[in-house]
């Protein structure tokens, strides 16, 4: 009979992504025991193939009127930055009834503003600290970033986000095509603005990010362990063990950091994690002819192309899908027809291409802080397209909590139990 007695028991971190590793450090550092949970190798699933960048000038949430007035065209075009895998439709018609309902609401719009706001902050700060805490630097890079346009009035639709930015406090430029193409040589000459973040960072390897958390958690004691979460043990309201296919394991706390599986998980503690598979696509490419060494993002487009350590990497749109559907690899031919666009000449044979099941809530928020009606349950999913971003704030305010802080105000907004 195995032993659930949670006297000396660690904290179980289930998933070994980007959230869950930067989650189980940030615990470490505040003097706890903890095991990292996951069926696969740290950083080899979602978290291996995003953009790079490090977005906090995100902050909209994709959950607001001007997307939801898409949604029509989103049904019809199989080639937009956002778009639904067809075949998914009937069982994303309950997350996209409530994704209405939160794009409609002016307050529930403004909840993303505001939570958006504040996370963005913290994770400015919790990235610089984690990168010198755990040794990061030889795999980021402070080069700014750069947000093109193709016309005048592309430009103009982005002037809510701006406005956004300048009263929070962003740093940006706004430069015209020349510049533009000063800051990215290559682009090409129909660039007729562009809006440059000097602080902006990115990393040149995101798998190698987490690998080296996961390297550096053990070496401090950490302990990871590769296997496939089935249950859990409870007491009352008190998660006691968590049971993998060949063992039983104390917990003397739980973190639910498993990416679009954390649903799964939730259903299994008794509350509601609506989650979809936001699915992402990359091409890695030969550097050929790359003479920036910065992410650029066409706007309108809805993808980044980063210089990388491995070759030039085209990444992101966004798909809406049901789990473990087959990948559309068109999407992956899109990204490589877009960079074309953007930069002709650029870009070599292709390297190798991906597909990732980003996990996103319909409104867009992640799902940050303890568990409803759970002692000692704690969340962090729902990052939708900016989990790199968010890793280490996520991290940082799971282990406040613990310590008996409070939620910043804002973030309430992003409480796990708002959908029961």
């Amino acid at each position: 009979m195995t032993d659930t007695s949670t006297s000396q028991a660690p904290i179980i971190v289930v998933g070994a992504g980007i959230v869950g590793t930067a989650t189980a450090r940030a615990l470490q550092r505040e003097g706890h025991a903890v095991t990292l949970v996951d069926s696969g190798e740290p950083g080899k699933a979602t978290s291996y193939g995003n953009a790079g960048f490090i977005a906090i000038d995100h902050l909209l949430p994709l959950a607001r009127p001007s997307t939801l007035k898409r949604v029509p065209k989103m049904l019809m075009d199989r080639d937009g930055p956002l778009t639904l895998h067809r075949p998914s439709i009937p069982w994303l018609l309950p997350w996209m009834a409530r994704f209405a309902l939160a794009a409609y609401s002016a307050a529930e719009v403004k909840k993303g503003v505001d939570s958006f706001g504040v996370l963005m902050a913290e994770a400015n700060i919790a990235w610089k600290a984690e990168i010198q805490a755990s040794g990061l630097g030889e795999l980021f890079r402070s080069k700014g970033a750069l947000y093109v346009y193709e016309t005048e009035q592309s430009f103009a639709d982005g002037a809510e986000e701006r406005d956004l930015q300048k009263a929070k406090g962003t740093a940006f430029e706004i430069v015209d095509g020349a510049r533009a193409r000063e800051l990215a040589p290559g682009l090409s000459d129909h660039i007729v603005r562009g809006v440059y973040y000097p602080d902006g960072m990115h990393t040149i390897n995101p798998y190698r990010v987490v690998a080296t958390l996961a390297e550096r958690f053990a070496a401090d004691g950490g302990t990871i362990l590769r296997a496939r979460v089935r249950g859990f043990g409870r007491d009352g309201n008190t998660v006691t063990s968590v049971k993998t296919t060949d063992s039983e394991l104390p917990a003397k706390a739980v973190v639910i950091a498993a990416g679009r599986a954390s649903g799964d998980l939730a259903r299994l503690l008794g509350f509601n994690a609506p989650l979809v598979a936001e699915r992402g696509y990359h091409v890695m490419l030969a550097p050929d002819n790359v003479r920036f060494d910065l992410p650029v993002s066409p706007a309108g487009r809805g993808f980044f192309v980063t210089p990388m350590e491995e070759g030039l990497r085209v990444a992101g749109t966004v798909e809406l899908a049901a789990p473990h559907q087959p990948p559309s690899w068109h999407r992956a031919d899109l990204l490589v027809k877009h960079l074309k666009d953007i930069f002709p000449g650029v870009g070599g044979a292709e390297l190798g291409r991906w597909i990732g099941e980003r996990p996103t809530l319909p409104d867009f928020r992640p799902a940050i802080g303890r568990a409803p009606r759970l002692a000692n349950v704690y969340c962090g999913y729902g990052h939708q397209h900016v989990g790199l971003t968010l890793a280490t704030a996520t991290g940082r305010l799971i282990a406040r909590q613990m310590e008996g802080e409070d939620m910043p105000e804002a973030l309430k907004a992003c409480d796990p139990g708002r959908f029961g």
